[in-house]
C-alpha cells in the first residue's frame, strides 16, 4: 500500500522543482528584458540624454570648423563650444550661446580659427571638438583629428572656387594618371556640394547638391537670392565631399559687395534725335544711378545729357531714352557712361553720331487762352435750344 504514496510524493516533488525552474528562468529574463524596454520607452536616462540633440555633420581643418546639430528635445539655454587643439595643448576655444530651441529644429554654426599663421605652424596634427551643452550639462559630442596638410580629392581637381557681389562658380575636373607607356583615362567621380554664403559667421545662404557625377568636366553657377550691403565683406564657403575615396575638402573665396551693371552693346541706338541705352544690372547690390550721353564735336561745345535709370539688381534690365536739345549740325563722338549716386563710373561705351539737321531747343507748351465771355454764351445757347426741341 506504500507503493502509490511514494509514486505521488515524487511526483509531487517534480512538479515543485519543474514550477521553481521555470519561475527562475523567467525572473532571469525578464531581468534582461527590462533595461531593454527601458531604452525603447524613453526610460534610460543616459539615452534621454542622447537624444536631446544631435550632430549631424561636423568638419575642421586648419582655417575653419563647421558643425550642424538637430535638437530632439525643445531646451532652453543651449550653446555650441569648438576646440582646437594640437598635442594635448589648446589652442582656441570659441563658444556660440543659442539661447532657447525647438524640438526638430537644426541649426549650423561655421567658426574660423584665426590662428596666427607661425602659431604652431610646426605641428603636424590636430583635433577639433564640438560640445553641445544645455546650461552646464554636455548633451553630445563629437571630434575629430586632421593634418595640418589639406586634403586631397584624389580622382578630382577644384580647377576654380570663385564668388562675387551676384554669384559663385565652381569648376572641377577629373585628374588622370599617366606613366611613359600608357594614358589611363580616370574613373567617373561623384560628389556631394555644400555651399554657403556667410557675413562674418552668420549663414545667410546655404545650398547643397547631392550625388553630383564627374565625368569629364563640371562647372556650376549659383546665384546669391538675396540682396547685398554696399561695401560690405562676404565669405563663400564651399565643401566638396569626394564619395569614393571618402574625403572632405573645403574653399573659401572673400569678395567685397558692390555696385555692377553692364551696357548691352546691341541694345545701344544712337541717331540724330537722341539715344536709347539698355543697361542690366549685375550685381545682387541695388545699382542706384544715371545715364549719361557726351557729345563732342570737332569743334564747338560739348554737350551732356544724363537721365535717371531704375534700380536693377542681378539680370534686371532698364532701357534709358535721352532727347537731343539744341544739337548743332557736325559730327560727333558719342561717349556713354553709367555712374552711380557716388559719381564712379561703372561701365561706359563709345560711338560716333552725324547730325545732319540741327535740333532746336524744346520750347515751353504755349498756354491755351481761357475761353471768353461769348464762347460760354454760344455753348449755353446750344443748350437751350437743345432742350426745347426735345420737349417738343
Amino acid at each position: 500500500m506504500s507503493l502509490p504514496e511514494e509514486i505521488s510524493s515524487f511526483r509531487h516533488r517534480e512538479f515543485i522543482f519543474c514550477f521553481f525552474f521555470v519561475l527562475l528562468f523567467l525572473i532571469i529574463f525578464c531581468a534582461e528584458l527590462s533595461p531593454v524596454f527601458a531604452a525603447v520607452n524613453g526610460t534610460d536616462p543616459e539615452t534621454e540624454r542622447q537624444e536631446d540633440a544631435v550632430i549631424t555633420d561636423f568638419f575642421s581643418d586648419c582655417e575653419l570648423s563647421d558643425a550642424t546639430v538637430r535638437f530632439e528635445q525643445p531646451l532652453e539655454n543651449v550653446s555650441l563650444v569648438f576646440t582646437l587643439s594640437s598635442e594635448k595643448k589648446l589652442l582656441k576655444s570659441e563658444t556660440f550661446f543659442l539661447g532657447p530651441v525647438k524640438k526638430g529644429q537644426e541649426i549650423t554654426r561655421v567658426l574660423f580659427w584665426k590662428i596666427e599663421d607661425n602659431f604652431g605652424k610646426d605641428r603636424d596634427s590636430y583635433k577639433a571638438q564640438v560640445l553641445v551643452k544645455n546650461g552646464s550639462q554636455s548633451i553630445s559630442s563629437r571630434e575629430l583629428s586632421f593634418s595640418s596638410r589639406n586634403p586631397i580629392l584624389s580622382k578630382l581637381k577644384l580647377v576654380d572656387f570663385s564668388a562675387d557681389s551676384e554669384k559663385a562658380s565652381i569648376l572641377m575636373s577629373l585628374t588622370s594618371s599617366a606613366n611613359l607607356r600608357t594614358i589611363q583615362a580616370p574613373e567617373p567621380g561623384m560628389i556631394d556640394l555644400d555651399l554657403k554664403l556667410l557675413s562674418d559667421t552668420e549663414i545667410l545662404y546655404s545650398e547643397k547638391q547631392k550625388n553630383i557625377p564627374i565625368t569629364s568636366t563640371y562647372y556650376n553657377v549659383s546665384y546669391w537670392p538675396l540682396l547685398l550691403g554696399k561695401d560690405k565683406n562676404y565669405t563663400a564657403f564651399l565643401k566638396v565631399h569626394s564619395h569614393s575615396p571618402d574625403v572632405t575638402a573645403a574653399y573659401i573665396s572673400n569678395f567685397r559687395a558692390e555696385e555692377k551693371v553692364e551696357i548691352i552693346d546691341r541694345d545701344i541706338d544712337v541717331d540724330e534725335y537722341g539715344a536709347s541705352v539698355t543697361v542690366v544690372g549685375k550685381s545682387r547690390v541695388p545699382f542706384d544711378g544715371i545715364v549719361r550721353v557726351v557729345l563732342m564735336p570737332e569743334e564747338g561745345k560739348v554737350q551732356v545729357f544724363e537721365e535717371t535709370a531704375d534700380l536693377l539688381t542681378s539680370g534686371k534690365e532698364d532701357t534709358v531714352g535721352i532727347i537731343w536739345q539744341g544739337v548743332p549740325t557736325g559730327d560727333y563722338n558719342v561717349n556713354i557712361y553709367v555712374l552711380n549716386s557716388e559719381g564712379e563710373i561703372l561701365d561706359s561705351h563709345e560711338t560716333v553720331l552725324r547730325v545732319f539737321e540741327p535740333v532746336a531747343e524744346a520750347s515751353p507748351a504755349e498756354e491755351s487762352p481761357a475761353p471768353g465771355f461769348f464762347t460760354i454764351f454760344g455753348i449755353f445757347l446750344c443748350v437751350g435750344t437743345l432742350f426745347v426741341r426735345k420737349r417738343e
